[in-house]
């Protein structure tokens, strides 16, 4: 998994994701009560949230593994100067600081992230309003098994 996430974390979170859509609170409950080694929840949703940000950003501005180093400096400047790609950093730091604060078991801040992360990954698809929260996540869950 990229960004300084394992698999593990990321299906974490992701399930935390989808227990929140649900307003699951066992299962939240069941996620929050981790091991000692593991990320506080809220801290963990909001850094997947980072994660699926930057791999939606990277494949809206058209990235791939395969570019040169020239092709990956255009990107970066694209990104750079883009409005929407700035205010989706912004976002996620302000989620990322929000979710380190917050204490582990406190559902009602796990939700916000989470629902915010989800309003944030629908917001990039082609029709957010048609979006079904359930299969993007599914979507997501794939990948992070398939990228191992």
């Amino acid at each position: 998994m990229t960004d300084g996430l394992t698999v593990d974390e990321a299906l974490r979170a992701l399930a935390a994701l989808e227990a929140a859509w649900k307003d699951d609170d066992e299962a939240l409950s069941a996620l929050a009560a981790g091991s000692v080694e593991e990320q506080p929840l809220p801290a963990l949703v909001a850094a997947y949230g980072e994660h699926a940000m930057d791999t939606l950003m990277a494949l809206a501005f058209g990235l791939r593994s395969t570019m040169s180093d020239e092709e990956l400096a255009e990107i970066s400047d694209a990104v750079s100067s883009n409005i929407g790609a700035r205010m989706s950093a912004l976002l996620t730091q302000t989620l990322k600081t929000w979710g380190t604060l917050a204490a582990p078991d406190d559902h009602t801040v796990t939700k916000i992230i989470a629902h915010t992360v989800i309003d944030a990954m629908r917001a990039v698809t082609e029709d957010p309003s048609k979006t079904e929260v359930l299969p993007l996540l599914a979507t997501f869950r794939s990948y992070a098994l398939n990228d191992t």
